[in-house]
């Protein structure tokens, strides 16, 4: 049993349909607990503006993995520096491949998980972030490569695991502007913008700030513990296809970026017991979110499932109200 379903049945105080991540069955008793517990979050929801500083959602911190169930890990705290990840047991890993401009860069994973990794910079602080899919647990609904995804084979504890994988980065190509920055550990985007991995051979700009956002990127709906979400080139006419549903998507509150999302069509299916660092939308969390949207957006979300992860530059992604 997937507790979407109970989700769906708060829809109109949560302002999204469905829990966006994924859990494993559990027996009656459980379900029934965490019934009350969601009705519980959803009155706290209500009247949280009232009493919360909601200033406080703006203190600078790295979060992953959006959830409204109290039962499963999100908003999952990760590592700002080198120090911070070999504290939590991250390893570091050689990288597959780097921009122009980042080869200096190092990348730090979980020892026994590589799908979302941190880039560091010569400061020692965070510079980015590797995303990944395992290959032999993702059946991809659109041309990986023609998305914009490397193929990296790694090694994992001795074991080789296919990865599809891309970059995001938080500060600039220029290593003499990285290492001048001030106070580099206060700030997690040390530039004006994110560089993302866009399509095949393609490198992107997000804006800092909402108000010199690329008019490319469509403006969609604000979610509670989200925030503002904007798509690429997202329009009732876009034609669905590698070429045109683009990986990620930026998240706003008050005119601040407070988050970069991660997308891609496809359904992960994980052994028993595998932890899930995803986020896995029903077709009717997606036409909340993404209001002007094509028809074959939503029909492959419920044809070929999707795959999301949100990423926070937020300490509090719970104080993130609309």
């Amino acid at each position: 049993m997937k507790n979407s379903g109970v989700f769906i049945k708060w829809a109109t105080i949560y302002r999204v349909g469905g829990d966006l991540s994924s859990h494993t069955s559990r027996v009656a008793a459980v379900a029934t607990t965490a019934t009350a517990m969601i009705r519980t979050v959803a009155l706290l929801c209500l009247l949280a503006p009232a009493f919360i500083d909601v200033s406080d959602a703006f203190e600078v911190g790295f979060r992953r993995r959006f959830g409204l169930n109290p039962f499963d890990s999100v908003f999952i705290n990760s590592p700002r520096t080198n120090t911070s990840a070999e504290d939590q047991d991250w390893v570091n890993v050689e990288r597959p491949y780097s921009a122009e401009g980042y080869e200096a860069l190092q990348m730090w994973c979980p020892a026994d998980d590589y799908v979302f990794c941190i880039l560091t910079d010569e400061t020692g602080n965070t510079a980015g972030t590797q995303v990944s899919v395992r290959v032999d647990t993702f059946t991809a609904a659109y041309d990986m490569e023609e998305l914009g995804f490397k193929n990296w084979s790694a090694d994992v504890n001795g074991v080789t695991i296919e990865y599809y994988t891309k970059a995001q980065y938080f500060v600039p190509a220029d290593a003499a502007a990285r290492s001048a920055y001030t106070d580099p550990d206060k700030a997690l985007i040390r530039n004006d913008y994110v560089t993302v991995e866009g399509f095949k051979d393609q490198m992107v700009k997000v804006a800092k700030y909402e108000s010199d956002l690329d008019s490319v990127f469509t403006k969609q709906a604000c979610i509670l513990w989200m925030g503002r979400h904007y798509y690429y080139d997202m329009t009732e006419e876009l034609e669905c296809s590698s070429n045109s549903i683009f990986t990620w998507f930026p998240l706003y509150i008050d005119g601040e970026l407070n988050g970069m999302g991660f997308m891609v069509l496809g359904t992960v299916t994980l052994p028993e017991g595998v932890k899930d660092n995803y986020e896995h939308p029903t077709k009717g969390d997606v036409q909340k979110i993404v209001t002007s949207g094509p028809e074959c957006l939503y029909e492959d979300v419920e044809k070929n499932g999707v795959t999301t992860m949100h990423i926070y530059f937020t300490e509090h992604p719970r104080r993130i109200f609309c």
